[in-house]
């Protein structure tokens, strides 16, 4: 995918299979292809969407981790209602409703329950890419390179 490209190499990525409700690997990896480590660490994350004491401060350092990656712009968790549960950099609040239906909508798209359709919005300002995964959404904003 030429959005995976900086500068004529290839941008290093480490997979990770995320694990579907049913147990099954889903069919696209495209999201952690996209994301990156950090990212696909917000999706597997048993404590991201538990937030309960300590669980919080988990989404919020996976959150920090994300943003380090020079690439990338911002991101948003968001629950299956539209509810923010934390964002940073250009997605803001004002985004997970938007974000959450997107979801939603691409999952109806499919029979197959072990399919998790990865939404991603294209623009000359760079791709923002929606996963939804148990029950939590994640948006990621990627810079064009």
């Amino acid at each position: 995918m030429s959005f995976l490209k900086e500068r004529g190499r290839s941008a290093a990525m480490n997979l990770v299979p995320l694990e579907t409700p049913s147990g099954h690997p889903p069919r696209s990896n495209h999201v952690t292809e996209a994301f990156g480590e950090a990212g696909s660490a917000l999706l597997r994350d048993p404590g991201v969407g538990r937030l309960a004491g300590g669980m919080e401060a988990t989404l919020e350092q996976h959150l920090e981790d994300t943003m380090k990656n020079p690439s990338i712009v911002g991101v948003l968790c968001t629950d299956s209602q539209g509810l923010n549960l934390g964002c940073r950099g250009t997605l803001s609040d004002e985004h997970a409703g938007v974000i959450s239906v997107l979801a939603q909508q691409a999952a109806k798209l499919t029979s197959d329950p072990t399919d998790i359709p990865v939404v991603c919005l294209e623009s000359d300002n760079g791709n923002i890419m929606i996963q939804k995964h148990d029950g939590i959404t994640v948006a990621v904003h990627k810079m064009a390179s």
